[in-house]
């Protein structure tokens, strides 16, 4: 298969996202050396980068790329998905988890080559969607909701990566088990605990963490869990589970479903990344293969190595 080259890359960029670099003088000495056209669209607001990708898209962009947070793909995702224009990331927040399950490299040079002749290929990534609402990572009710919702971007800016575990060691003590009545494939199950995550990522984003195993972003599925409590014991437990790679802590239940219907007592708000989208009862379902997306032929566990950081969308 021959590497990826597109001869025009728009990309949308939020100036607010992740510590100071020189964005555009990199993009530029990438851009000029390759040969390619490029232009650069500013977000100043929230749904800045959902309008100019879906700006993008009716205009038959074959690509658009973007340089930013979670939240900024996020945007983006939801107007390019079911659309025939191609995603290229360019991490630039703080958490950065859709990359990381990407494998996409973290340094702006190595990741605007992806789309200049660097060996690479598009592969289809599954959205959930809720009330006509897309998300990419997972709608989370409980704890990582009212966490996410915690950390501004004023904490973000002053303590980068340490923003969220900063919010959650005063969250965590005052957390009371929620009572979930969870359809999964219609199939009916009882659950109890301190959050509900439905999930195309499992990437916590706490030193490469996953919430449990045996996610993939592109296997049509989505990952229902319902975490029973969060304390020190279930971090630790969740840390143990990754070293050995596989499912070893009591604390979590894991489901796989296409469609998942959730009734919480008493009800919940449901969150993509802290932003409220709807409150329980609430039915998500997957649409797979939805947004096509630009990655290494050979991808990067950086993650992994990564120091701690905060929870993703």
């Amino acid at each position: 298969m021959p590497p990826l080259r597109y001869p025009y890359v728009p990309v949308i960029v939020n100036p607010a996202s992740g510590p100071a670099r020189p964005v555009l003088s990199v993009l530029n000495a990438v851009f000029n050396q390759a040969g390619v056209d490029w232009d650069i669209f500013i977000t100043k607001r929230a749904g800045d980068a959902r309008e100019k990708a879906r700006q993008l898209a009716e205009g038959g962009a074959p690509l658009v790329a973007v340089y930013g947070g979670d939240g900024t793909v996020k945007e983006a995702a939801q107007s390019l998905a079911r659309t025939a224009t191609h995603l290229a990331i360019f991490p630039g927040g703080t958490g950065n988890a859709l990359a990381g399950d990407l494998g996409l490299p973290p340094d702006l040079t190595q990741a605007a080559r992806l789309v200049c002749g660097t060996p690479a290929h598009v592969r289809p990534v599954d959205v959930g969607e809720l009330n006509g609402e897309l998300f990419v990572l997972r709608a989370s009710l409980g704890f990582e909701t009212e966490l996410l919702r915690g950390a501004d971007r004023e904490l973000k800016d002053r303590l980068g990566k340490l923003a969220y575990p900063a919010v959650a060691w005063h969250q965590i003590e005052a957390l009371t088990p929620t009572r979930y009545r969870l359809t999964v494939d219609g199939q009916e199950i009882q659950a109890e605990g301190v959050q509900c995550t439905v999930a195309n990522s499992l990437q916590m984003g706490l030193g490469g963490l996953t919430l449990a195993h045996g996610a993939d972003v592109s296997d049509g599925l989505l990952d229902v869990l319902v975490l029973r409590k969060m304390d020190l014991a279930a971090l630790a437990a969740i840390a143990l589970s990754n070293v050995v790679g596989e499912d070893v802590s009591a604390e979590v239940q894991h489901w796989h479903a296409r469609e998942v219907t959730i009734v919480a007592e008493p009800p919940q708000a449901v969150a993509f990344g802290g932003t409220v989208v709807a409150q329980t009862p609430v039915t998500i379902r997957v649409v797979p293969g939805a947004l096509q997306v630009v990655v290494p032929d050979e991808p990067e566990d950086w993650l992994g190595l990564s120091a701690i950081g905060p929870m993703p969308l």
